[in-house]
């Protein structure tokens, strides 16, 4: 008595933690449920983080453009320096020299290398939002499926909590034939085991449903959910189809083609390896001791232009060229895949919908025929006309074809998110341009 009241107390201690978890979890809607993943992801919160380092990796490239300025001082002292006095005699003296000096210098671009690598960085940080929009379109489309899992999980709960109520009143017919010695003991045995199975089969699906709970937390980075209670209706179809637009509005496809863009550019920009360089600068020099001891001297302004002419550079321009050149290539080539795994995305998407659909269709009316299956046996059982393997027969086979509608009507969720996801609708709503980043970013404040 005491162990049975120890597993009974256990029982109610587990039922209690879990009751209490599913009281602290947020019911969503799907739209809420998104947006969570969107803003709470932390998966997303670093791509687009290193998104920002990219824009202001751009803004740090581009600063030696412009002037620079600097302050810049020396003293030296010198002890037992000898010298020679206007009367001719030698002496030691100690002596100390200083000098303070301004300077602006500013790098000419002579040969357009200054407008090429800010085009060449621009294309990195469209490039890199491209990828983060392409992210956001993979994470959400997952976070979709996900909800419509745990949707389906709920109401696998419910058949199979349907099917185990089945169970135990067939069991407790069997029960009351058995005491009336109108049935084998052998039919006690069978019905007692379909309890057991429908009973493994309660718990498992509990298990599931709690696994992908545990799975949409993960997406939200943390915050509990649930999904609102809603049935699993079958599904409209609500996506526009159109390899134009998914070669158009998918982040992958305009990510591919800015690398080729910016190779062609680097390749540009190594090919002027060997161009001249040309670098002004002013400086003024407030104070100095002696006055003459720097250049210009004490409170003198000079100006100077220093041209850089490369003659030999150990053929780097020649092989970096080469090397953007191959770089370009493999660009190009990796774009024609990226449009080609387009086409076979969404070609495979749409095939899985129209198959989802007619399997929906399939499932439903074996459903219906099972359904009527299973009264008739069930009622000819109870009435003594019918055998218990014909029942047992009926009622496995009614589980099966309800878990396969079920799992039918999920595919149909699979499918349209699929759909969704090939076309780039789950993608931020943005050209992803420098000019949207500098009204999203600005200078940083």
């Amino acid at each position: 008595m005491k162990k049975v009241l120890s597993i009974l107390f256990v029982l109610a201690a587990v039922l209690f933690i879990f009751s209490q978890q599913a009281f602290a979890a947020e019911a969503v809607s799907l739209e809420r449920y998104l947006g969570m993943v969107r803003e709470g992801n932390p998966a997303l919160r670093s791509n687009l983080r290193s998104v920002e380092a990219a824009y202001f990796g751009v803004l740090a490239s581009v600063a030696p453009q412009r002037p620079s300025a600097g302050l810049s001082g020396s003293a030296s002292y010198v002890t037992d320096q000898r010298a020679q006095t206007a009367a001719g005699t030698v002496s030691d003296r100690n002596s100390m020299t200083y000098n303070t000096s301004l300077a602006l210098t500013q790098r000419i671009d002579i040969s357009g290398t200054n407008t090429l690598d800010e085009r060449q960085q621009i294309l990195f940080y469209e490039g890199q939002r491209a990828r983060f929009d392409d992210n956001v379109n993979s994470l959400v489309a997952a976070a979709e499926k996900t909800y419509w899992f745990a949707v389906w999980a709920r109401e696998n709960i419910a058949l199979q909590n349907d099917v185990l109520r089945q169970r135990r009143e067939n069991n407790r017919v069997t029960e009351e034939k058995y005491r009336q010695q109108l049935v084998p003991r052998l039919d006690l045995i069978r019905s007692e085991a379909q309890v057991v199975a429908a009973e493994a089969l309660v718990t498992e699906a509990h298990a599931q449903y709690r696994n992908i709970l545990s799975s949409m937390t993960a997406l939200t980075g943390g915050i509990e959910v649930v999904p609102i209670e809603e049935p699993l209706l079958v599904p409209a179809f609500d996506v526009l189809v159109s390899m134009e637009k998914a070669l158009a509005y998918r982040p992958d496809v305009r990510e591919a083609k800015l690398a080729v863009e910016r190779g062609k550019v680097v390749k540009r920009l190594t090919a002027k390896g060997m161009s001249p360089t040309l670098t002004g600068s002013v400086r003024w020099t407030p104070w100095s001791d002696p006055w003459n001891s720097s250049s210009p001297q004490k409170g003198e302004v000079g100006a100077s232009l220093t041209l850089n002419i490369p003659i030999l550079d150990g053929n780097a321009t020649r092989y970096g060229v080469l090397n953007t050149d191959r770089l370009i290539q493999a660009a190009e080539a990796n774009l024609q895949s990226v449009e080609n795994n387009v086409r076979m995305d969404l070609t495979v998407a749409r095939n899985n919908w129209e198959m989802a659909e007619a399997l929906e269709k399939a499932k439903k009316r074996q459903v219906e025929r099972s359904d009527e299956e299973l009264r008739i046996t069930e009622l000819m059982y109870n009435e003594g006309m019918g055998a218990q393997i014909d029942l047992i027969n009926a009622q496995t086979e009614n589980q099966q074809v309800r878990t396969d509608y079920l799992n039918s009507i999920q595919g149909m969720y699979t499918a349209l998110v699929e759909l969704h996801k090939a076309v780039g609708d789950y993608a931020p709503n943005e050209n992803g341009t420098w000019k949207e980043a500098v009204t999203r970013y600005g200078k940083g404040k």
